[in-house]
């Protein structure tokens, strides 16, 4: 009788409106514009990713499409189109030339990475429907990798609980544990701080994404092609100068597929070519405004070989800065480089070739000729 006592009208209304908030929320995660869940694009959506991803088997031994096109580059090179790229390159397919790419490729390259896809249409439908909405917003953000900050803040946390136990709470009884996790936390904080301030506007290491996935290890190492035959102003320039699209179709006139890429990137290049727009090249080595640096003065006139500035480029698929190009790591070099006095370009300096001459030198450095002078560098 209490049980029956306690329902009121109040109450009643009460239930009945949280009833009908409640089928309707389930109907509107249920449906979408009439349709059941498992037709809506949401589903759709979710469950291409899942097959694009791999979570969600598209055949014995069969490759995820991930494993492959990832979403994002990493320090090595992935020859594959980026599934950005995927996205963008068959945004203008319908469902059975997508089809056909994914189950059976015609490309030599392709089907052999392909053998084995047999997706069914719905499958398909799904991956199709997932690239075009990644196509439409994008990747999203890289995955932010922060080690040394955490390193930072949990020896900040650290130092702080120990600063705080030595002077009021005083669980440890040891002071010289104290004292040493300071020591510690402060000295580390220093470096990095230290590490951190040298490094402000220097790039060592720094290795961009390009628009086109160009080897200098296919170009300059395996087929022995000279840095100057694409570089060919950096004997007369003060910019070692990039090449045109035209420059590049010397060769890929004729070879239109890379034994590494497939002709994706080669059909980059083309497409350029052919439009007659420049490539957009992300630069690599920068120095700044207020640095003045020649090429000409350092090939050509120096007889400086490349690699001494930019490190073993032929070894590189990504092209990245080797050094970190500051004044002090210039300074040191022009200390200890020998200048090549048996070229015109010195003629000048009698006095230098008299003393080689007389045995009073064994060498000329950069610096000897003023190469450290403020004004060199800097007017």
């Amino acid at each position: 009788m209490k049980i029956f006592s306690c329902i009121t009208p109040v109450n009643i209304r009460f239930v009945l409106l949280a009833s009908l908030l409640c089928s309707f929320s389930i109907h509107a995660f249920s449906s979408q514009n009439g349709k059941p869940y498992a037709e809506s694009d949401e589903f759709n959506l979710m469950m291409g990713e899942r097959l694009f991803e791999g979570l969600i088997t598209t055949g014995e031994n069969t490759p995820s499409c991930i494993s492959c096109h990832a979403k994002f580059t990493g320090d090595s090179i992935n020859w594959n189109p980026t599934a950005m790229e995927i996205a963008m390159a068959t945004q203008g397919l319908d469902f059975e030339d997508f089809k056909s790419i994914v189950n059976s490729p015609a490309d030599g390259f392709i089907a052999k990475v392909h053998k084995g896809y047999d997706l069914s249409d719905e499958q398909v439908a799904q991956i199709r429907f997932y690239l075009k909405t990644l196509g439409t917003e994008g990747p999203g953000e890289k995955p932010a990798n922060y080690p040394q900050l955490l390193l930072f803040v949990f020896l900040g946390l650290l130092m702080a609980l120990a600063l705080i136990d030595l002077l009021f709470t005083k669980i440890v009884r040891y002071k010289m544990v104290h004292i040493l996790i300071i020591v510690i936390g402060v000295t580390v904080h220093l470096k990095m701080a230290y590490a951190g301030a040298a490094g402000l506007s220097r790039s060592e290491g720094y290795m961009p994404d390009q628009p086109i996935k160009f080897s200098h290890k296919v170009h300059a190492g395996d087929n022995k092609i000279d840095c100057m035959y694409c570089h060919f102003s950096a004997e007369t320039s003060k910019s070692a100068g990039i090449p045109g699209p035209g420059l590049c179709m010397n060769c890929h006139v004729i070879v239109r597929e890379g034994s590494l890429s497939g002709k994706s990137e080669i059909a980059k290049l083309i497409k350029h070519y052919e439009e007659g727009t420049d490539i957009e090249w992300v630069r690599v080595h920068n120095l700044p405004d207020h640095v003045f640096f020649s090429h000409a003065q350092h090939v050509k006139a120096g007889k400086i070989d490349c690699n001494q500035c930019h490190g073993p480029v032929e070894e590189m698929h990504i092209l990245k800065q080797q050094n970190d190009l500051s004044m002090s790591w210039c300074l040191d070099c022009h200390k200890t480089t020998n200048v090549q006095f048996n070229n015109d370009y010195y003629s000048i300096y009698d006095k230098y070739h008299s003393e080689l001459a007389q045995g009073a030198r064994d060498s000329i450095k950069a610096v000897d000729i003023g190469a450290n002078d403020c004004m060199k560098c800097h007017y």
